[in-house]
């Protein structure tokens, strides 16, 4: 004896049968990646290379500065800048530039790797202007004594730099590394979240195969979307 279905099985499996049922030939897309943000990148990005620029630019201004009169000579002012008593505060800040810059351009582990270049540079330069008054003192005895106005008076010399008058710049540097040292601390963090520049294209890709996954255009395309 044959089993009788319930009322409008049948006519329900004929229907599916006869017009094709959508959960039936619909493939399942695998789960996409955790959404792509770009909260915070183009400001740290730019705090990074707006403050990279300011460290270098306020590296190569005068640090110090002093006014020697001697008896019988021309007076002439001697100023020491930045690069002068310490050249590796401008190539850090110039590594820390090339780093924000770099942002741009990777993803991944690369990008937070290149964050963490970015923090170093900048502490490792904010660390040498924090210790480099000895480096400053003794820029400045050598600019004494190729000064015309000096008679050779090494005594003098010694004297002159330390009575030399510092200026701001040595500060404003200071301070203007601290911003990509805090951008390289926010790619370290956030880094992998945020978009690339190849992102864009893999996203079309992506939708392409999406596409094709599509039972439907299959079946147009006289495709059996079941084999």
């Amino acid at each position: 004896m044959r089993r009788r279905h319930p009322a409008g099985q049948g006519r329900a499996d004929r229907s599916c049968l006869s017009h094709g049922c959508s959960h039936l030939l619909r493939r399942r897309r695998p789960a996409r990646a955790g959404p792509v943000t770009s909260r915070g990148y183009g400001t740290t990005v730019l705090l990074g290379v707006a403050g990279a620029g300011a460290a270098f630019f306020a590296a190569s201004q005068p640090w110090a500065r002093v006014t020697v009169e001697t008896q019988g000579l021309a007076r002439d002012a001697v100023a020491v800048s930045g690069n002068d008593a310490l050249p590796v505060v401008g190539g850090l800040a110039l590594v820390a530039l090339a780093g924000s810059v770099a942002v741009l351009a990777t993803a991944g582990r690369i990008r937070t790797a290149v964050g963490v270049i970015v923090t170093l540079a900048s502490l490792g330069a904010m660390i040498a202007v924090l210790t480099g008054s000895d480096a400053l003192h003794d820029a400045l005895v050598v600019s004494l004594a190729d000064s015309p106005a000096m008679s050779g008076d090494a005594a003098l010399q010694e004297s002159l730099a330390d009575d030399a008058t510092g200026t701001m710049w040595r500060w404003a540097t200071l301070v203007a590394l601290a911003l990509p040292a805090l951008a390289g601390l926010a790619v370290v963090r956030w880094g992998r979240e945020w978009p690339s520049m190849g992102r864009r294209y893999d996203s079309v890709g992506q939708q392409k195969a999406e596409t094709d996954d599509d039972p439907w255009k299959a079946l147009d395309r006289g495709e059996d979307p079941t084999v």
